[in-house]
């Protein structure tokens, strides 16, 4: 069983100072705090996850090839079943809010033509229609379409046009900074809400699946 209990106003205190001074010999300096107050709590939420999927816990350090910027990162992130290669969850702390989040968020191309495929299909749709329902009423929000027009293929008067003019398919809700994310309730909000998103994790993994590309065509 997991101990967590919430993370310590100390963790917020902190990224507020990171915000403030983001430099790698601050963070080197005040890494016990990080240990303490971000991620050993942020494990232990992980751990209490673990039915969701595997859960990983990001580093705090920027990979500059893909995320320019600030050299630490000014949350602490945590992945569940990302090694699955298809969809799963993620929790995220930062200034903003906590951010809990499901899907598929990078299909490769063999994926995305997959989930076209089931999204064009009305019998299969019709899961995740209500799939999507299921976590809309637990207040998870869908993400925004990335194509103004419909994808190569499909007419732009298709049924389900919303859904195809996406490279992605995941919903999330961002909480706000409250008290509560101090207590073990922070934990029992985040179970509540990524249960409201398997069903559409389960979908994925039906009809979507890994894929079956060699990794460096994807």
């Amino acid at each position: 069983m997991s101990d967590f209990a919430g993370w310590p106003p100390e963790g917020l205190q902190f990224l507020r100072e990171l915000e403030a001074d983001n430099d790698r010999d601050w963070f080197h300096a005040n890494r016990p705090r990080y240990e303490t107050a971000l991620a050993e709590p942020t494990r232990a939420l992980g751990e209490s996850l673990a039915r969701f999927g595997h859960p990983k816990l990001f580093r705090p350090f920027n990979d500059f090839r893909f995320h320019p910027g600030p050299p630490i990162k000014e949350h602490v992130g945590l992945a569940l079943g990302m090694g699955t290669g298809v969809a799963g969850g993620y929790v995220q702390l930062s200034l903003d809010g906590l951010l809990v989040a499901a899907g598929l968020y990078m299909p490769a191309r063999d994926q995305l033509d997959r989930l076209r495929r089931s999204i064009d299909t009305g019998p299969v749709a019709a899961a995740l229609t209500r799939a999507l329902d299921h976590a809309k009423e637990a207040g998870l929000e869908l993400g925004e379409a990335e194509l103004k027009r419909a994808p190569r293929g499909y007419p732009i008067d298709h049924p389900r046009i919303d859904l195809l003019r996406r490279k992605r398919l995941t919903v999330s809700k961002l909480e706000p900074l409250e008290g509560w994310l101090h207590s073990p309730e922070a934990g029992r909000r985040i179970h509540g809400l990524l249960d409201a998103a398997a069903p559409l994790v389960s979908w994925l993994e039906k009809h979507v699946g890994p894929s079956e590309l060699p990794a460096r065509t994807r």
